[in-house]
């Protein structure tokens, strides 16, 4: 697959270069955005999402507080024969964090445009820009850090990419090449990505949408992360995933979403030593109903299964889900990626014109159980419950105003002393234009 894109891309890169074209400024569109959040935090300091809180518990902390801005500045513009150009300028810092807070001013995005190229159906992108494939179980943020107090509301990061998009409406598919990691130039340390997708909508009465894709996530030289392979390979892995996802409305007012996911390829890689295949499994459910009356109520249902993998087990395939660049919220404190079995209920209503308030109550278990206890961790499965409450405010189109507050109740997986109930309070404001 890796060389059929890389092929199909050169390709596309020669078309461009041997085609006359003359592209001069039509219209220029200027909007941009700022973003500004706040919260206070009891006994957790960092995001819990890959695991993390999974693994080191709740402890009594004290409460901690944290600001942060986001500003953007986006530049569009449309340029004859189908050109496009996009610029996109971001600052983001901490409030008095001599660490985080800059005011420096980085290229959040930077990608052009061009439609028909070739001949009428393909539209090919390049530069950096953000890409979701499907509902983000493994790709749409590239910011996986987790090593400052509010990185999991850091600015999601955007894809380095080429790829090319055919419409055959109903039918769209996507091919496509990413450079997710290149730490250093002189070293073979890159993370490649591959990608092809195809989105069939169906015609029918239920709008019917089905997303099927394939990945490869290729490790030159594998290093320690939360959501890939092992960092002990010396040699080159390639994580494979095929997934689906199907989204459609059966009848009036209820939406619902199956996906299907399965991980394959390597895990571990040493020469002379224990080589380990990669087996991993993730499903996701969703029904949705929406009644049209007053108050505009919503109920909900998700399931949320990631396969898990028993920590003591060395040898053999390994059966834990891989996050990679995944860009769901499953939960605002405990947010699992990986061995997992949960459920949720949801609900929300419009009780005044433009308020939206909701929850979101959250039961988890560990899919896989641990056979080797820790201080912090015991071998159950009942991983905890999570309550999340929110409310939402269009002020005007351009000014939202949100609220939300979650508690985390850890469960018999964790040991007295690492079972704190945890909180989050945050308030956020944002305008855009």
């Amino acid at each position: 697959m890796k060389r059929m894109l890389i092929i199909l891309l050169a390709v596309s890169m020669v078309a461009v270069m041997i085609m006359p074209a003359f592209a001069e400024v039509q219209n220029i569109k200027v909007g941009g955005g700022v973003n500004i959040k706040g919260f206070l935090r009891d006994n957790y300091l960092t995001t819990g999402s890959g695991g993390g809180r999974m693994l080191t518990g709740f402890q009594n902390a004290e409460t901690r507080d944290w600001y942060n801005t986001i500003t953007k500045l986006a530049v569009n513009a449309d340029l004859t024969d189908n050109v496009e150009a996009s610029i996109v300028l971001a600052n983001e810092r901490d409030w008095q964090n001599a660490a985080t807070n800059s005011g420096a001013v980085n290229v959040y995005c930077s990608y052009v445009t061009l439609k028909e190229m070739l001949y009428s159906p393909l539209t090919v992108k390049a530069g950096k820009m953000p890409v979701k494939i499907a509902d983000g179980l493994m790709l749409g943020d590239g910011s996986i850090s987790e090593q400052y107090l509010g990185s999991d509301y850091a600015l999601s990061s955007a894809f380095n990419t080429i790829h090319g998009i055919l419409d055959y409406d109903p039918l769209t598919l996507i091919v496509g090449t990413m450079k997710f990691s290149d730490a250093a130039q002189s070293s073979s340390d890159d993370i490649d990505g591959y990608l092809i997708d195809a989105i069939y909508k169906f015609e029918d009465d239920m709008k019917s949408v089905l997303d099927v894709y394939v990945i490869n996530a290729h490790y030159n030289s594998p290093q320690a992360t939360t959501t890939g392979p092992t960092g002990t390979s010396t040699n080159a892995v390639d994580v494979y995933a095929i997934a689906g996802t199907l989204n459609s409305s059966p009848i009036e007012g209820v939406a619902t979403k199956l996906g299907l996911a399965y991980q394959f390829g390597d895990y571990q890689k040493i020469h002379g030593g224990t080589n380990r295949d990669l087996k991993a499994y993730a499903i996701d459910v969703a029904v949705n109903y929406s009644v049209e009356s007053e108050y505009s109520p919503k109920v909900g249902v998700k399931y949320v299964y990631r396969s898990g993998q028993d920590s003591s087990g060395t040898t053999g395939d390994y059966k834990g889900w891989l996050a990679l660049y995944e860009s769901q919220v499953n939960g605002v404190i405990y947010d699992p990626n990986t061995n997992t079995n949960s459920i949720a209920l949801t609900g929300s209503v419009v009780p005044m014109d433009r308020l939206t308030v909701g929850l979101e109550w959250w039961w988890y278990n560990l899919a896989k159980k641990q056979s080797t206890e820790t201080p912090a961790n015991s071998s159950k499965k009942d991983a905890g419950a999570e309550l999340d409450l929110y409310a939402k405010y269009a002020y005007t189109e351009d000014v939202s105003l949100g609220l939300n507050v979650a508690w985390f109740f850890p469960g018999d997986y964790y040991k007295s002393g690492y079972d704190k109930t945890a909180m989050q309070v945050m308030a956020e404001l944002g305008v855009a234009f």
